[in-house]
Protein backbone atom coordinates (compact mmCIF):
# COMPACT_ATOMS: atom_id res chain seq x y z
CA UNK A 1 0.00 0.00 0.00
CA UNK A 2 1.44 3.42 -1.04
CA UNK A 3 2.19 5.60 2.07
CA UNK A 4 -0.55 8.42 1.08
CA UNK A 5 -2.95 5.91 1.23
CA UNK A 6 -1.79 4.65 4.63
CA UNK A 7 -2.02 8.02 5.94
CA UNK A 8 -5.53 8.60 4.03
CA UNK A 9 -7.30 5.57 5.61
CA UNK A 10 -5.66 6.86 9.18
CA UNK A 11 -7.65 10.27 8.99
CA UNK A 12 -10.89 9.37 6.90
CA UNK A 13 -11.91 6.44 9.93
CA UNK A 14 -11.68 9.11 12.29
CA UNK A 15 -13.79 11.58 11.04
CA UNK A 16 -16.15 9.12 10.49
CA UNK A 17 -16.25 8.17 14.09
CA UNK A 18 -16.24 11.82 14.94
CA UNK A 19 -19.72 11.90 12.88
CA UNK A 20 -21.10 9.40 14.83
CA UNK A 21 -20.89 6.61 12.29
CA UNK A 22 -20.44 3.67 14.39
CA UNK A 23 -22.30 1.63 12.94
CA UNK A 24 -20.89 1.76 9.36
CA UNK A 25 -19.81 -1.00 7.98
CA UNK A 26 -16.31 -1.00 6.63
CA UNK A 27 -14.12 -2.82 4.42
CA UNK A 28 -13.26 -6.05 5.72
CA UNK A 29 -9.59 -6.61 6.10
CA UNK A 30 -7.19 -3.39 5.22
CA UNK A 31 -4.10 -4.42 3.59
CA UNK A 32 -0.95 -2.82 5.20
CA UNK A 33 2.95 -3.26 4.18
CA UNK A 34 4.20 -7.18 5.00
CA UNK A 35 6.34 -6.82 8.13
CA UNK A 36 8.40 -9.71 9.44
CA UNK A 37 8.09 -10.01 13.04
CA UNK A 38 11.94 -10.18 14.91
CA UNK A 39 12.75 -10.81 18.37
CA UNK A 40 13.74 -8.41 20.69
CA UNK A 41 17.56 -8.34 19.39
CA UNK A 42 16.47 -8.08 15.68
CA UNK A 43 16.64 -11.60 14.97
CA UNK A 44 13.99 -13.24 13.02
CA UNK A 45 11.46 -14.36 14.80
CA UNK A 46 11.30 -18.24 14.43
CA UNK A 47 7.69 -19.99 14.49
CA UNK A 48 9.14 -23.16 16.66
CA UNK A 49 10.66 -21.08 19.06
CA UNK A 50 7.86 -19.15 20.17
CA UNK A 51 6.45 -19.50 23.82
CA UNK A 52 3.05 -20.63 25.40
CA UNK A 53 2.84 -19.34 28.28
CA UNK A 54 2.10 -16.09 27.28
CA UNK A 55 1.38 -13.54 24.69
CA UNK A 56 4.34 -11.26 22.55
CA UNK A 57 3.38 -7.61 22.14
CA UNK A 58 4.82 -6.00 18.90
CA UNK A 59 3.49 -2.69 17.39
CA UNK A 60 1.33 -2.86 13.68
CA UNK A 61 0.44 -1.02 11.49
CA UNK A 62 2.05 1.77 12.97
CA UNK A 63 4.44 2.30 15.58
CA UNK A 64 2.47 2.87 18.14
CA UNK A 65 -0.23 0.00 17.89
CA UNK A 66 0.31 -2.56 19.77
CA UNK A 67 -0.85 -6.06 18.85
CA UNK A 68 -0.71 -9.90 20.46
CA UNK A 69 1.48 -13.46 18.55
CA UNK A 70 -0.21 -15.95 20.28
CA UNK A 71 0.63 -19.43 20.34
CA UNK A 72 -1.78 -21.41 20.92
CA UNK A 73 -1.27 -24.77 22.60
CA UNK A 74 -3.73 -26.22 20.16
CA UNK A 75 -5.05 -25.88 16.49
CA UNK A 76 -7.57 -22.99 16.56
CA UNK A 77 -10.81 -23.42 14.63
CA UNK A 78 -11.24 -23.14 11.06
CA UNK A 79 -11.85 -19.66 9.59
CA UNK A 80 -15.20 -18.20 10.20
CA UNK A 81 -17.83 -15.10 9.33
CA UNK A 82 -17.20 -12.25 12.58
CA UNK A 83 -19.85 -9.50 12.77
CA UNK A 84 -19.48 -7.01 15.26
CA UNK A 85 -21.20 -3.20 15.89
CA UNK A 86 -18.28 -1.98 13.66
CA UNK A 87 -17.75 -4.03 10.71
CA UNK A 88 -18.33 -7.67 9.32
CA UNK A 89 -15.03 -9.64 7.89
CA UNK A 90 -13.72 -13.34 7.84
CA UNK A 91 -10.96 -14.44 10.57
CA UNK A 92 -8.94 -16.10 8.60
CA UNK A 93 -7.75 -18.34 10.93
CA UNK A 94 -4.46 -19.58 12.12
CA UNK A 95 -0.78 -19.95 10.71
CA UNK A 96 2.40 -22.29 11.43
CA UNK A 97 2.78 -25.72 10.92
CA UNK A 98 0.05 -26.71 13.35
CA UNK A 99 -2.39 -23.87 12.60
CA UNK A 100 -1.75 -22.63 15.95
CA UNK A 101 -0.42 -18.94 15.72
CA UNK A 102 -3.00 -15.93 15.96
CA UNK A 103 -2.46 -12.19 16.20
CA UNK A 104 -5.25 -9.87 17.30
CA UNK A 105 -5.49 -5.86 17.95
CA UNK A 106 -3.65 -5.92 22.07
CA UNK A 107 -6.14 -2.94 22.83
CA UNK A 108 -9.78 -3.87 23.76
CA UNK A 109 -12.69 -2.50 22.05
CA UNK A 110 -14.77 -1.47 24.89
CA UNK A 111 -12.42 1.13 26.54
CA UNK A 112 -9.39 0.81 24.57
CA UNK A 113 -7.29 -0.71 27.72
CA UNK A 114 -4.22 -1.75 26.12
CA UNK A 115 -0.40 -3.05 27.31
CA UNK A 116 1.89 -0.18 28.34
CA UNK A 117 5.54 -0.20 29.60
CA UNK A 118 3.98 0.54 33.06
CA UNK A 119 1.34 -2.50 32.98
CA UNK A 120 -1.36 -4.03 31.02
CA UNK A 121 -5.06 -4.95 32.06
CA UNK A 122 -5.00 -7.16 29.26
CA UNK A 123 -3.64 -10.39 28.71
CA UNK A 124 -3.29 -13.79 27.34
CA UNK A 125 -3.99 -16.39 30.23
CA UNK A 126 -2.60 -19.59 29.05
CA UNK A 127 -4.21 -20.95 32.31
CA UNK A 128 -7.16 -20.83 33.80
CA UNK A 129 -7.46 -17.26 35.62
CA UNK A 130 -9.98 -16.50 37.62
CA UNK A 131 -12.10 -14.22 35.58
CA UNK A 132 -12.27 -16.86 32.79
CA UNK A 133 -12.16 -19.87 34.55
CA UNK A 134 -11.04 -21.90 31.68
CA UNK A 135 -7.41 -21.33 29.71
CA UNK A 136 -6.39 -20.21 26.90
CA UNK A 137 -8.20 -17.07 26.53
CA UNK A 138 -7.96 -13.56 26.50
CA UNK A 139 -9.05 -11.24 29.67
CA UNK A 140 -9.33 -7.96 30.06
CA UNK A 141 -9.50 -7.18 33.48
CA UNK A 142 -10.18 -3.33 33.66
CA UNK A 143 -14.21 -4.44 32.36
CA UNK A 144 -14.24 -8.41 33.11
CA UNK A 145 -14.56 -9.41 29.25
CA UNK A 146 -12.97 -12.25 28.17
CA UNK A 147 -12.20 -13.26 24.28
CA UNK A 148 -11.51 -16.65 22.73
CA UNK A 149 -8.50 -16.53 20.63
CA UNK A 150 -8.62 -19.99 19.00
CA UNK A 151 -11.84 -18.67 17.54
CA UNK A 152 -11.93 -15.13 15.97
CA UNK A 153 -11.72 -13.32 19.23
CA UNK A 154 -14.89 -13.14 20.38
CA UNK A 155 -16.23 -12.00 23.06
CA UNK A 156 -17.63 -14.10 25.36
CA UNK A 157 -18.47 -12.02 28.60
CA UNK A 158 -17.82 -8.55 30.13
CA UNK A 159 -19.07 -5.25 28.68
CA UNK A 160 -17.26 -5.55 25.62
CA UNK A 161 -19.50 -5.55 22.63
CA UNK A 162 -16.71 -6.40 19.75
CA UNK A 163 -14.65 -9.11 18.98
CA UNK A 164 -10.76 -8.19 18.99
CA UNK A 165 -9.63 -6.98 15.59
CA UNK A 166 -7.45 -9.68 14.01
CA UNK A 167 -4.16 -9.19 12.57
CA UNK A 168 -3.47 -11.33 9.08
CA UNK A 169 -0.72 -13.32 9.42
CA UNK A 170 1.48 -15.19 6.30
CA UNK A 171 3.84 -17.99 7.34
CA UNK A 172 7.08 -19.04 5.17
CA UNK A 173 7.67 -22.70 6.11
CA UNK A 174 10.77 -22.46 4.46
CA UNK A 175 11.86 -19.91 6.87
CA UNK A 176 9.85 -20.85 10.00
CA UNK A 177 9.27 -16.73 9.64
CA UNK A 178 5.48 -14.76 10.73
CA UNK A 179 5.02 -11.31 8.70
CA UNK A 180 2.23 -9.08 9.47
CA UNK A 181 0.32 -8.34 6.51
CA UNK A 182 -3.53 -6.79 7.28
CA UNK A 183 -5.77 -5.96 10.04
CA UNK A 184 -9.68 -6.30 10.28
CA UNK A 185 -10.82 -2.74 9.33
CA UNK A 186 -9.59 0.72 11.07
CA UNK A 187 -11.91 1.99 13.47
CA UNK A 188 -9.76 0.76 16.28
CA UNK A 189 -6.85 1.96 15.34
CA UNK A 190 -8.61 5.72 14.50
CA UNK A 191 -10.12 5.70 17.98
CA UNK A 192 -6.76 4.32 19.68
CA UNK A 193 -4.49 7.13 18.14
CA UNK A 194 -7.52 10.08 19.02
CA UNK A 195 -8.14 8.89 22.35
CA UNK A 196 -4.18 8.43 23.40
CA UNK A 197 -2.68 11.17 21.38
CA UNK A 198 -1.12 13.05 24.23
CA UNK A 199 0.65 9.86 25.96
CA UNK A 200 1.04 8.76 22.43
CA UNK A 201 3.64 11.49 21.52
CA UNK A 202 5.08 11.73 24.69
CA UNK A 203 6.10 8.15 24.39
CA UNK A 204 7.03 8.39 20.64
CA UNK A 205 6.87 11.83 19.57
CA UNK A 206 4.70 14.19 17.63
CA UNK A 207 4.32 12.43 14.39
CA UNK A 208 6.62 9.67 15.23
CA UNK A 209 3.52 7.79 16.89
CA UNK A 210 1.87 7.25 13.42
CA UNK A 211 4.58 6.73 11.67
CA UNK A 212 4.69 3.28 9.71
CA UNK A 213 6.72 0.58 11.67
CA UNK A 214 9.09 -0.41 8.78
CA UNK A 215 10.28 -3.61 7.13
CA UNK A 216 10.09 -5.46 10.77
CA UNK A 217 8.70 -5.55 14.12
CA UNK A 218 9.77 -6.56 17.43
CA UNK A 219 7.81 -9.34 19.59
CA UNK A 220 8.19 -9.11 23.01
CA UNK A 221 6.76 -11.15 25.80
CA UNK A 222 3.76 -9.44 26.98
CA UNK A 223 5.25 -9.61 31.06
CA UNK A 224 8.59 -8.72 29.75
CA UNK A 225 7.31 -5.80 27.48
CA UNK A 226 5.03 -4.74 30.73
CA UNK A 227 7.87 -4.90 33.51
CA UNK A 228 6.04 -7.52 34.78
CA UNK A 229 2.98 -5.38 36.01
CA UNK A 230 0.09 -7.38 34.25
CA UNK A 231 -3.30 -7.45 35.90
CA UNK A 232 -4.07 -11.51 36.97
CA UNK A 233 -8.06 -11.47 37.19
Amino acid sequence: MHRRRFVTLCGGSVAMLAAGLRGVRAEPFVDFPKVRLVDAAGAPLKAAALATNDAYVFHYPLRSFPCFLINLRKPAGEPREMTSEALAYTWPGAVGTQKNIVSYSAVCTHELSYPSKEGSEIRYAAEASPLSGKPGMIVCCAHDSIFDPAAGAPRLHGEARDPLLPVRLEYDPAEDAIYATGLAGTWLLDRFLKSYRRQLIAEYGAGVYKEPVGATSAAVLLNTYSGGAVSTC
